[in-house]
C-alpha cells in the first residue's frame, strides 16, 4: 500500500482537498446564504447531498491513491469526477461571487488552482 501511496502521492492529496472543500461547507454551514429576496440554485449546494457527493469522489480517489486500482475505467471516471467537482465549484463559487458584488474569494482562487492542478495532472500525468 505504502508504494502505491508513493506512486499516486498526486491523486492522495486531491482526495484529501475533495474531503476539506466537505469540512469548510460542514464547518462554514449556509457558505452560498443570499438575502431573502434572491434564493438561488446555489442555495443547495453546500447541503447534506451535495457533502454527501464530495465525501463520494474523495473515497473514489482515496482508494485510487492507496491501493492503484486498474480495473477498467477507473482512473479515468475518478479523473473525471474529480475534475467536475472541482470546476462546478469554481464555477458555483465564481458565481457566488458576482451575486455578492465582490471581487473573486479565496475559496473561487483555491478551486481555481486545483482544478488546474487536476486538468494538469491529467494532460502531463506518467499514466
Amino acid at each position: 500500500m505504502f508504494e502505491h501511496l508513493a506512486k499516486n502521492r498526486f491523486w492522495f492529496w486531491k482526495a484529501m482537498e475533495t474531503y476539506g472543500l466537505g469540512i469548510y461547507f460542514i464547518i462554514k454551514r449556509n457558505t452560498f446564504a443570499f438575502e431573502p429576496p434572491k434564493p438561488t440554485l446555489l442555495d443547495v449546494l453546500d447541503d447534506p447531498p451535495m457533502i454527501f457527493m464530495l465525501a463520494v469522489v474523495g473515497t473514489l480517489a482515496l482508494v485510487y491513491s492507496l491501493w492503484n486500482l486498474r480495473t477498467h475505467y477507473y482512473k479515468p471516471l475518478m479523473t473525471g469526477l474529480l475534475t467536475f467537482v472541482w470546476l462546478f465549484f469554481m464555477i458555483a463559487f465564481g458565481v457566488h461571487d458576482f451575486e455578492m458584488q465582490r471581487y473573486v474569494s479565496f475559496e473561487s482562487m483555491y478551486a481555481m488552482f486545483v482544478l488546474g492542478s487536476t486538468i494538469f495532472e491529467i494532460v502531463i500525468g506518467d499514466d
